[in-house]
């Protein structure tokens, strides 16, 4: 049976409209940030369950894109969604195979988290009934496969990484940062940063400081906001190819 929008629930809330005040209030901020900042780019989401933020995302696309012609004619706002719809995938990295969720909890074992049959189709028909045959995509696949076979290859404004793994969110942040996709002023939004206890060896801590070190000085990140017990949204600083302001100082 093929799946509607209102059948859509939250993974992190059993009380949906909790979801989605967290969520709402998070994800509002953050675009009246980027849309007041003029800051150019796609909206990206990784890991949907069963698709609550990205019709979440969607919606405040075309809300903000109708604000003004100005923004819809020079800052368009594709949207990408990549997800497995498969669930996590084993976990055979050394962090995430003795991190809590996967060895003490166990909630992180593979399959878990599956979007229910017919996630994908009701996001591709809800995406159509929203913006027509263009301005969005859906990408099935493990991070690994997709981003290389299907990669993003313009900027992106606003990233939502909901991939919980430590070696999914490495993958998917490595892709952001290491090819440069991320303007200055963009925004991370992170929703198990967290998860794992908020032990920073484990999951997304580990996974943001580590790729952004890799970036050598070419990316640096600050905290935007805090969302419910588990979410965490970050500015992304472009310094490698901005002028330094002290230069010729005296």
């Amino acid at each position: 049976m093929a799946r509607t929008a209102a059948q859509v629930e939250n993974a992190t809330y059993q009380d949906i409209d909790r979801a989605r005040q967290v969520y709402g209030e998070a994800f509002r901020a953050t675009f009246e940030y980027v849309w007041g900042s003029h800051i150019p780019g796609a909206v990206a989401e990784f890991g949907c369950f069963e698709g609550f933020s990205s019709l979440m995302l969607a919606d405040l696309i075309g809300e903000f894109d109708a604000q003004t012609d100005f923004y819809t004619a020079f800052f368009p706002r594709h949207l990408y969604v990549y997800d497995s719809f498969e669930g996590f995938p084993k976990s055979v990295n050394p962090v995430d195979s003795i991190s809590y969720e996967v060895a003490d909890s166990g909630y992180w074992r593979e399959h878990e988290d599956a979007s229910p049959p017919g996630t994908e189709e009701m996001l591709r028909a809800e995406f159509t009934r929203r913006f027509g045959d263009t301005g969005w995509t859906v990408v099935r696949g493990m991070f690994e496969q997709s981003l290389v076979s299907s990669p993003i290859e313009e900027p992106v404004a606003i990233a939502n990484l909901d991939c919980d793994l430590y070696s999914s969110s490495v993958e998917v942040l490595d892709h952001l940062v290491g090819r440069r996709l991320l303007p200055d002023g963009a925004v991370l939004l992170l929703d198990d940063y967290n998860c794992n206890r908020a032990n920073p060896r484990f999951g997304m801590r580990r996974a943001m400081r580590e790729v952004f070190a890799r970036s050598d000085g070419f990316y640096e990140y600050s905290e935007f906001l805090r969302y419910g017990w588990h979410g965490r949204a970050f500015f992304v600083h472009r310094l490698g190819d901005s002028p330094d302001p002290d230069a010729g100082a005296v």
